[in-house]
Parts: C-alpha cells; sequence; structure tokens
C-alpha cells in the first residue's frame, strides 16, 4: 500500500530504531497546501496479469480543503527505459472535502514474464505539477519465475478476510503461505469434515475463514500454499495409523534428555491444550510414510481448495537410524539425502496443476532441492549455518552466495529466503519498531543478487521469528511507504534483477569511497552483472555502516550515509548507448534517471565514466546498446539538497528556526526559539552533519528536556566519525538540563542527531545544541 508523494518533494528521510539520517529535502508543500489533494493510493485489481488481460489501474483521491480541485492526469508505462504505447490521459475534478476513485483500464502487452511501471501524474488547469505516484505490474502467467511470498497466520470466525488480502495484494505479493492452518500435521483437515478446529497451541481455526481467504485471494490472482512438514506427526499419531516403525531415532550425541545417542527424533513445541505437543519425525525415503503423508496433503489441498504444498522441516540434525538399522553404525543416514526423492515424488503425485515448495532450514542439504522438481526454492536462513564451501550465512555476501548458487544449481530460480530480523531483540521487546535499516539492507542485499523474500502478511505484520504468528514488532508509517515501493521497485525491474542475468566480474571504481564486491562494512558494495541485452551495477550503501551482519540481531543497525554526486568509472567491453539509475528510495520512487557520461579506455579496458545524482540504500545502474529519450522530468529525479556544513556546527541555538537541520517526520515544530516534538505516536529526529573537521576530541551538548511519558527512545547520536557510534539517552525531566557527551573524530566529519520515538504520548523540548572541541 502506498502512501501520498508529492512531486515537488525530494525525500531522503530515514527512519530506523537505531539511527536516523538526515532527509536533505527541500520540502514545497505550497502546492499541496493550495490545491489540497492527496493520493492516498495507486494500486490496482490483482497481484499479477496474463498476457493480454485487462490491467484495472485505480487511483484513490482526497481533497482536504472546502474546495474544488480539478484538472489533468496523465498515466505514462515503461518497460525499463523504454516507454510502452502512448500516455493515457484524463480530467479529474474533486469536490471539498470529498474523496473519489478513478479507474483507467490498460491492456497487457502479449509479452510474458513482464513488468512495467505505472507514473501517474496529476496537474492542475494551470499546469503545475499537483502530486504523483508510481507502481509497479507484473505481465506473468505464473507466480514461479518471479515470486514475491507472504503469508497469513489468524483463521477465527472474525477475520476480515477481504481486507487482508487487499493489503497483501497492494504489495505485490502473488503467493501465500497458510502458516499453521491444519488440524495435524498427520491429519490436516478433521477426518469427520469438520470445519472447526483447534491448531497444537490451541487457537481457534475457521475451515470457512481459511477458505475464504482462498477465495479472495484468486479473485485477485495470488496463489494458496498449505504450509505442512513432509515428515512430521503429533503425538496421537498411532490414532490415524502412522507406525512408530516407520520413525528416525537419533545416531549420535545432540546433549540433553530426549536427544542422546538411540533416541527417537522428535521435537517438543512447547505446551498444548490438546496434548499435542511434540513432533515425531519420520523417514521420508519410507515408501509407506511418503504414501500416507503426501496423500494426506494432497486431500487437504482438494478439501480447503489451495493451489499447491508448502513443505517444512526443523533443519538436518545429523546421523539417523531406520528402526530397521537402529544401533548399527554402518547403516545411517541423513534426512536431507532424502530431499529429492521425496519431492519428486510428492510433485508427480501432486500434478503439473499443482504447485510444490520446501524449505530446507538453514540451506542445508539444498543442493538436493535445488536439482529436484519443486517449483519454487525457498530456504529459511540462520546466520550460523553454512554453505557447502564452508561459508556462514551471518553476513551479506553470505545471502547472495546461496542465492547465486541455488540460482545455477537449480537452472536459474529464484531463491526466497526468510531471514528472521533483530530475532533476540524482538523476543525481549514488544509493541516497538523494527529498524527499518536493518531490514532494508537485508532487502537490498537479496533482491539485488536476483533473491526474494517472504516477510510480509497478516495485512501490515512482518516476520521477526520462525513461528510466523510472533507480532512483537511492528512497521512504523515511513517503513510501511519504504516496504511498498521496495515490492513496487522489484516488480517494475524483474526482468533486470532475476531473469537470467549473472555476474559479469567487471571492474567497478568509486571516487572518494571505499568499494567492495562482497558487502564489506563501510563501504559501497558494488558489483555488476550482465543478460543478452544489459549490464547492470548494483551498489549498495553500506557507508557509516559499522558491521555487515543481516541479522541486526540486538535491534541495531547503523543508518548509511546519505551520499551525492557519486562518481562512478565502469568498465565493460560493450557499445554502450546509454546509461540509466533507478531505486525504490524516495528521491527516485522507481524512476529511472537517465545519466550523462563519458567514455574512455586505459590498461584496464574500456570504461564509462558517469555521476550518479544520490544514493541512499540501495541503487542500480543499467547499461544498454540501445538508445531511448529521458521523461520529461529526468533532471528532478534522484536529486537531493543534503544539508551539511563546514567547520562549525550552524544554527545550534534555532535562532533561524530548522535552518541548516535535516528533519524527519513533520513533528517538529519552532516555539519562542526552541524546538519541540509533541504527539501520542511519532517518529521524529533533527540531524546535521559538520565536516572538515580537524581529528581529536569533540564535545557535543544537548540542552532542553524530555517531558510526559518516558518515549521508547530519545537519544542523542553521534555518528559517521571513523569511530563506534555514540548514543546517549534523554532522561525525563521536569526541567530544562544540559548533557554532554565526548566523541573522538578521525575523518573529519561528525554527525550529530536527535532522535525520538513517542508510543504513549513522550514529548522533547530542545533548547540548543552546541559543539565545541577539546583535545
Amino acid at each position: 500500500m502506498r502512501l501520498l508523494k508529492i512531486v515537488s518533494i525530494v525525500s531522503a528521510c530515514l527512519l530506523t530504531i537505531g539511527l536516523v539520517s538526515g532527509c536533505g529535502n527541500v520540502s514545497d508543500k505550497g502546492q499541496l497546501d493550495k490545491n489540497g489533494l492527496q493520493i492516498i493510493q495507486l494500486t490496482t485489481d490483482k497481484a499479477m496479469y496474463d498476457p493480454n488481460a485487462e490491467v484495472k489501474v485505480i487511483v484513490k483521491l482526497e481533497n482536504v480543503t472546502d474546495k474544488n480541485v480539478k484538472g489533468k492526469y496523465t498515466l505514462t508505462v515503461s518497460h525499463l527505459e523504454q516507454q510502452v504505447g502512448e500516455a493515457i490521459e484524463g480530467n479529474f475534478s474533486v469536490a471539498g472535502h470529498e474523496s473519489t476513485n478513478i479507474e483507467i483500464p490498460w491492456t497487457a502487452p502479449n509479452e510474458d514474464y513482464k513488468g512495467y511501471l505505472f507514473d501517474f501524474q496529476m496537474k492542475d488547469n494551470k499546469g503545475n505539477r499537483v502530486a504523483s505516484e508510481t507502481m509497479g505490474v507484473d505481465v506473468s502467467s505464473d507466480w514461479t519465475k518471479f515470486p514475491r511470498y507472504g503469508y497469513v497466520t489468524e483463521y477465527n470466525d472474525k477475520v476480515d478476510t477481504e481486507k487482508v488480502m487487499e493489503t497483501l495484494k497492494d504489495f505485490r505479493l502473488n503467493a501465500i503461505e497458510y502458516y499453521d492452518w491444519k488440524y495435524l500435521h498427520h491429519q490436516p483437515v478433521p477426518a469427520d469434515g469438520s470445519m472447526e478446529w483447534e491448531d497444537w497451541a490451541g487457537r481457534k481455526i475457521s475451515g470457512q475463514t481459511v477458505k475464504e481467504y482462498i477465495s479472495a485471494a484468486k479473485d485477485r490472482n495470488m496463489v494458496n500454499m498449505s504450509y505442512n512438514m513432509i515428515y512430521a506427526a503429533t503425538n496421537n499419531f498411532a490414532d490415524f495409523g502412522v507406525k512408530d516403525e516407520w520413525g528416525l531415532w537419533y545416531a549420535e550425541n545432540h546433549g540433553g534428555p530426549g536427544k542422546a545417542k538411540g533416541d527417537r527424533f522428535t521435537f517438543h513445541m512447547g505446551a498444548s491444550p490438546s496434548g499435542q505437543s511434540d513432533l515425531y519425525f519420520f523417514d521420508i525415503e519410507n515408501e509407506e510414510w511418503q504414501d500416507f503423508i503426501i496423500k494426506k496433503n494432497i486431500e487437504a489441498i482438494h478439501t480447503m481448495g489451495f493451489d499447491g504444498w508448502h513443505g517444512d522441516t526443523v533443519g538436518e540434525w545429523g546421523k539417523m537410524w531406520t528402526n530397521e538399522h537402529r544401533g548399527n553404525e554402518a547403516e545411517t543416514l541423513y534426512v536431507k539425502d532424502g530431499y529429492t526423492e521425496f519431492l519428486n515424488k510428492a510433485k508427480d503425485m501432486l500434478g503439473e496443476d499443482k504447485y510444490l515448495a520446501f524449505n530446507p532450514v538453514g540451506a542445508q542439504g539444498i543442493e538436493n532441492v535445488n536439482k529436484s522438481k519443486v517449483d519454487v526454492l525457498y530456504t529459511e536462513m540462520w546466520p550460523w549455518d553454512h554453505d557447502s564451501e564452508g561459508n556462514q550465512y551471518d553476513t551479506y555476501m553470505g545471502l547472495k552466495r546461496e542465492i547465486d548458487q541455488s540460482r545455477q544449481e537449480s537452472g536459474g530460480k529464484s531463491l526466497i529466503i526468510p531471514a528472521y530480523m533483530e530475532y533476540d531483540y524482538a523476543e525481549r521487546n514488544s509493541s516497538v519498531p523494527f529498524n527499518m535499516s536493518s531490514v532494508l539492507l537485508t532487502d537490498a542485499a537479496v533482491y539485488a543478487a536476483g533473491g526474494s523474500r517472504i516477510e510480509l502478511g497478516d495485512g501490515e505484520n512482518m516476520l521477526s521469528n520462525e513461528y510466523f504468528p510472533y507480532k512483537n514488532l511492528y512497521m512504523t508509517p515511513e517503513h510501511v511507504k519504504r516496504q511498498s515501493a521496495l515490492q513496487d521497485f522489484i516488480v517494475a525491474y524483474q526482468n533486470l534483477l532475476r531473469d537470467g542475468q549473472e555476474d559479469n566480474g567487471n571492474l567497478i571504481e568509486i571516487a572518494n569511497y571505499d568499494t567492495s564486491i562482497d558487502g564489506q562494512a563501510q563501504t559501497i558494495w558494488a558489483y555488476s552483472k550482465s543478460d543478452a541485452k544489459y549490464d547492470t551495477m548494483q551498489m549498495i550503501n553500506l557507508v557509516d555502516v559499522s558491521t555487515n551482519d543481516w541479522r541486526a540481531n540486538e535491534g541495531e543497525k547503523d543508518t548509511p550515509r546519505m551520499l551525492t554526486d557519486v562518481k562512478v568509472k565502469y568498465y565493460s567491453e560493450r557499445n554502450i548507448q546509454s546509461a540509466w539509475v533507478t531505486s525504490p528510495d524516495p528521491a527516485y520512487d522507481s524512476r529511472s534517471h537517465k545519466l550523462d557520461f563519458t567514455k574512455g579506455s586505459d590498461t584496464n579496458g574500456s570504461f564509462v565514466e558517469l555521476t550518479v545524482p544520490s544514493l541512499e540504500y540501495w541503487n542500480m545502474v543499467f547499461f544498454s546498446e540501445a538508445e531511448a529519450p529521458a521523461s520529461e522530468n529526468n533532471e528532478s529525479i534522484g536529486k537531493v539538497d543534503l544539508f551539511e556544513t563546514e567547520g562549525e556546527l550552524a544554527n545550534g541555538d534555532f535562532k533561524n528556526g530548522l535552518d541548516h537541520w535535516n528533519l524527519y517526520n513533520d513533528v517538529a515544530e519552532v516555539k519562542e526559539g526552541k524546538v519541540n516534538f509533541e504527539g501520542l505516536h511519532f517518529a521524529q529526529s533533527i540531524d546535521q552533519t559538520v565536516t572538515e573537521l580537524e581529528d581529536g576530541i569533540y564535545e557535543v551538548s544537548f540542552t532542553g528536556k524530555q517531558y510526559g511519558m518516558k518515549a521508547h527512545i530519545s537519544r542523542l547520536e553521534l555518528t559517521g566519525t571513523g569511530y563506534p557510534n555514540v548514543f546517549v539517552d534523554l532522561p525525563v525531566a521536569e526541567s530544562t538540563d544540559t548533557i554532554t557527551q565526548e566523541v573522538r573524530v578521525r575523518n573529519g566529519r561528525l554527525k550529530i542527531t536527535i532522535h525520538h520515538e513517542s508510543i504513549l504520548g513522550s514529548n522533547l523540548e530542545i533548547e540548543k545544541i552546541e559543539l565545541k572541541k577539546v583535545e
């Protein structure tokens, strides 16, 4: 779901729990205030479309004034750098304090598996640009080429299934995993035909609600996948004809009661009102078990109306014995070695009209899945697991390596990755926001590499735990907007992200910044790929990001420094005729900026030199051997006015309002020479970066007070110095106080941020900020 954007606002705002970067934007809200017209949402009626299908574009408008607003709109459709067909034009009129929808039909081209960018622009009757919005549209006859996976977990009879699926559709998700919808692992649907049951945790499940979800999803052209394990049954399995002799036993010690060598391979899930607390695992190479569990899942699929089976495991637990070979050291097996056989049989029994997905936890045994008949690849990543070459999955590069390897082993499939963000932090906290930077950087690492994610579900919720109903962390409104923009971006540019591109190893040089080809901290992570028509260059901003771990387990992740006018030299023997840069970040909003460049050659080969207007989180530059015209607003795309001061802090007493301060959010007000953050539920920050400082020790003083309720976070943040970041909590106080903190600088830069997050009505007053060198 997309929120309001105004074309004249080039936003570089970043919100995180750990750090906040400055907006560095020029916000001219005059047109909005004058015209009072907002684009509440730009969307379509379905998640994806067949070639030649009619696409219904829906624009939701709201007039917040008492005056009638009229004008003209233009809808332009592009595939990469090429406009598709003629622009669609029309008139709009919205009465004062009224809302209205504009519906625009568009017929999809005949080509299959293509992504398109829809750019909707509005002008008033004087030709002034009022508002704009973009979105991605997927024209694909099947979801498996460009999977965008989401989830649902709530199945009581009070769920608004239409609303949930509408929200997930607006995130452009084209397949849904139904997590823990079932009655029992070994009997997914009650044998008596009942449509009411409790799951193992005692949650009330309405089979009718499940069916309503499925119907709502199919109306929106979204695929429905039934979640269930491939080898598990709960305590009462014998009552359903499952034989214990089909089971598995540990052939090595794993420590603790019940996990010793010779014990039955089981897993305790937790307290269960029905007594079904334990999973018992069975041999997936046992034909009787294969026939039993596959038939049970097929029965559930046909009973409920699912489109396929999402199989799961609890990971690889080492050597196992079957009942026949218990105690025989020469006759052990690994569960992962049976994946290919089991999955191929399951797919054959499901048939071509049903889909199969499967999760080899921690990517252990994924090579056996990659060569099987599964329709999509999926693996739950844990940072302590290793790939086949011994590399851990704990870094951004660890994720990219597995995406690349799985694509090669599977013949081009795009790996879906659940990577649970801020895991331990989420278990210790509730009703607090995600660190947005941590999520966006992990997403960039995955999508730039050609992979996919499962993280969005149950409306606007996001995963932080392998038990999907767990909802301790939430996305702030800014995060929802960013996440929605990211989903649009990966649709609009799917043909450059995961449609046959492979790393080409071309040399990339970036002036004034350290670079890496493997995602090192404090660098611009830059690498390039090629396909038959394009070269692409991925630029992921890790400047001022102190670690390259993706998980942000303790909830902390630095925000990358906003960069402007980034000078790049890209080596390629291709006859490049045009170069473009785009990004899901607000300065670009998925639009492509056509870049000027010069050509040259040196001892490293032929190159082009160009300047990228800005880099916030993730940019993609793409090079074509064809020429195409730039858009009429080309020069404004990607442009950011970034406020930095040289030598000393400017306007630290706020006598000139918020001049020289970058501002995130619109809560901050200057009253009687003091900055005030006030409200019930908001996140607000101001920051200023001082450059050209001498190396040494500086003292930063904050004068003000936090009052009312204690904020979730209220602190002074000192970052970008070349040393570890410094955070100072601002205490709740009845009167104004001064807090002083020393900070060491070694790279001439210091970013001073005041960041405050109110959950239940906590306020902040800032009287002045001071900076002086003390050593």
